[in-house]
């Protein structure tokens, strides 16, 4: 028998306590939001969470201090909700320190501007999946054989 919605969101908050996920709020202006919408459609990406975390874990923070005295559009503000574990959250506070000092909302911000100005085919970089190398010591190796 399938679950009803209520069932649904109750598994999920299980789920979200026993991982320690926090959500975060960022009010981003509608341009920041569109910019996040372009780049999620240009990428093949439909979670804004998803979207997100790849843009923290992959931040260049050099390249995006260049848009922090930037045009940046206007407009009213829109909610950027999603949820970080904590290993995320520490990467975004790191992130956000490296940018002299900016908030978590500055830093998702630049981040976004960055890798929109990057363009559909640039952008890849910035919301690439981070592989892990696994190497075989040769002791492992031998016993492959």
């Amino acid at each position: 028998m399938a679950l009803t919605d209520q069932q649904r969101s109750a598994k999920a908050a299980q789920k979200r306590l026993t991982m320690n996920e926090v959500e975060l709020r960022h009010s981003v202006r509608c341009g920041i939001k569109q910019m996040l919408d372009d780049l999620m459609r240009w990428n093949e990406i439909s979670e804004t969470g998803e979207s997100l975390q790849l843009l923290i874990l992959n931040a260049n923070t050099e390249t995006a201090l260049t848009y922090a005295n930037g045009d940046t559009p206007s407009g009213a503000p829109c909610l950027i909700r999603h949820y970080v574990r904590p290993g995320v959250l520490d990467r975004l506070n790191e992130v956000a320190v490296s940018l002299h000092g900016a908030s978590q909302k500055h830093a998702i911000e630049l981040l976004i501007l960055c890798a929109h100005a990057a363009g559909p085919i640039g952008s890849a970089e910035y919301l690439r999946i981070p592989r892990h190398e696994i190497r075989f010591s040769k002791n492992v190796a031998q016993a492959f054989e």
